[in-house]
């Protein structure tokens, strides 16, 4: 930046030396011919006009006209070479002064950071994330505890959230924590520009995104030894190494069991980058004030209310509720194609034990004879397979489900003929209730209440939720739903595609979904 305003002003210095060139060759040949002119000695009608010989033909086409046309030339080939090179330079001389421009804004809200709104208390120099004393209250206003509040990194928000959301952070604070209202319209001491300055001054702390779009704008890809990407991939393998070094050793030092545990309540005993990758920090209540407050059921994410445990509760089953199962590992434990079941082409998907089996036109699985497998619902058992929840399986005998005016939906049998009622209305009577003891065999109760037998069950990898793994991966956009029932204002759940490893999302997902 220092050296893009330095360029900015050779820029100016170009325009301001050809400017004041050409003034100084106005000036000397304005003075020049103020001194050629001599004063009349006498009255016009007694002088005669040319009283004095002037040159002669040979020196005013001579010595006299080549001063002038060179003198003229000169003054040409100045403006002629300078004015362009000037003109050329103008795009960086813009830059170098929005460059300038900006970086007041930065010196302004570093201010602001450290000395005005004294951010630096809680977030640390730099951003790196710190803590902040708190008064913990019940819903009464009634003093709990004295505690430390985990305060969260401010070196990579601008990787989890959009500058507007920081602003809207900034200007409302965050209810049930420790971080106030800072900005005028959220009853704080900030102007909007004060704001927006500490947001320009958040921008130079940034650490490097693990997005490789990210990596990639950094710098020309197609260069091999361009010297920015080059940079922007080692910080991004730094840091992502820090990040699953910290996984490992919280596992090994018996604080977690599993990854997905670990990257959920990254920096629950470590303090690391101040809890701010963790999601359990809004989604477990007490988290943000250690170890000695969070719920008795272990460290979860059924958070919810205060104290902390800002986010969702997504316990219970509650998880699932917003982002149903929609899709098939394969058996590498990969995710299967976002938007389908099926793999790149979209013509099948294997089962657990590798068998292809075959999709229709509207990417439902079909068996060998083009019948439609069922998709067995969570928690459904089958024949010798006590959850079957994901598997598939072709049945010989399907009933079908009878929702009647009155009273809960129940199975009938599809070969029965419905009667007409005896009361000559011309409606049909309910078709009879259908229990597994009139089906006989081997019995399938279905999620719906439908029953099904004589049925062969293919065992399928687990299934789990593409849309749970992008919601995690890009945050909630404000005013936009996600899942069932989910909406955010502001859009206030992070994003962490940038900030965490894909298959550390997935542990997440994976743990998330198992709670």
């Amino acid at each position: 930046m220092i050296s893009t305003a330095i360029l900015a002003a050779d820029f100016r210095a170009i325009g301001l030396t050809v400017g004041a060139l050409t003034f100084v060759g106005f000036v000397l040949m304005f003075v020049r011919n103020i001194r050629s002119a001599k004063p009349e000695l006498g009255s016009e009608i007694e002088l005669a006009p040319n009283r004095k010989p002037y040159l002669t033909d040979e020196e005013l086409e001579g010595p006299k006209l080549d001063r002038a046309l060179t003198f003229a030339l000169g003054m040409l080939a100045l403006l002629a070479v300078g004015l362009p090179v000037y003109w050329l330079a103008e795009p960086g001389r813009q830059d170098g002064a929005v460059d300038a421009y900006n970086l007041s804004f930065e010196v302004r809200g570093a201010n602001t950071y450290t000395v005005d709104a004294q951010c630096v208390n809680c977030h640390a120099a730099g951003g790196a994330g710190g803590g902040a004393a708190y008064v913990l209250q019940d819903a009464d206003g009634q003093f709990l505890a004295n505690v430390s509040w985990k305060a969260p990194a401010l070196n990579n928000v601008l990787l989890r959230y959009s500058e507007d959301e920081v602003r809207y952070i900034l200007n409302y604070g965050r209810p049930g924590s420790p971080m106030a209202a800072w900005g005028t319209p959220g009853g704080g001491p900030l102007t909007e520009q004060a704001v927006n300055n500490v947001i320009i001054y958040l921008r130079t702390l940034q650490v490097q995104s693990l997005d490789p779009l990210a990596i990639q704008e950094a710098g020309d890809p197609a260069l091999d030894d361009d010297p920015e990407s080059l940079a922007a991939q080692e910080a991004a393998e730094t840091r992502e190494a820090a990040i699953r070094a910290e996984v490992d050793r919280s596992i090994q030092d018996g604080e977690f069991q599993t990854v997905g545990e670990a990257v959920f309540n990254l920096g629950l005993v470590s303090g690391f980058e101040g809890g701010s990758l963790s999601c359990a920090r809004c989604h477990t209540a007490g988290w943000s004030v250690g170890l000695d407050n969070v719920l008795e059921e272990g460290i979860e994410g059924c958070g919810g209310g205060n104290p902390s445990g800002i986010g969702f509760n997504l316990c219970g089953g509650r998880t699932k509720a917003r982002f149903p199962d929609d899709t098939w590992k394969d058996s590498n434990g990969n995710w299967m194609p976002a938007g389908g079941l099926a793999d790149n082409d979209g013509s099948y998907i294997e089962s657990a034990d590798g068998d292809k089996i075959r999709l229709d036109d509207t990417g439902v699985p079909v068996d060998a004879d083009g019948e439609r497998y069922l998709i067995l619902d969570e928690g459904v058992s089958a024949p010798g397979i006590p959850d079957a929840g994901g598997d598939l399986a072709s049945c010989d005998f399907v009933s079908k489900l009878w929702q009647p005016p009155t009273g809960d939906a129940y199975p009938f049998d599809p070969e029965i003929t419905p009667a007409l009622k005896t009361d000559g209305s011309g409606t049909f009577e309910d078709p009879p209730e259908l229990t597994p003891a009139d089906v006989g065999g081997q019995v399938i109760t279905l999620g719906d209440g439908r029953l099904a037998s004589q049925c062969d069950v293919v065992e399928m990898p687990e299934r789990t939720s593409d849309a749970h793994y992008e919601f995690v991966y890009t945050g909630a956009v404000a005013g936009k739903g996600y899942g069932r029932g989910g909406q955010s204002a502001a859009g206030l759940m992070p994003g962490f595609g940038g900030s965490l490893p894909p298959d550390y999302i997935q542990a997440v997902i994976d743990y998330e979904r198992g709670l």
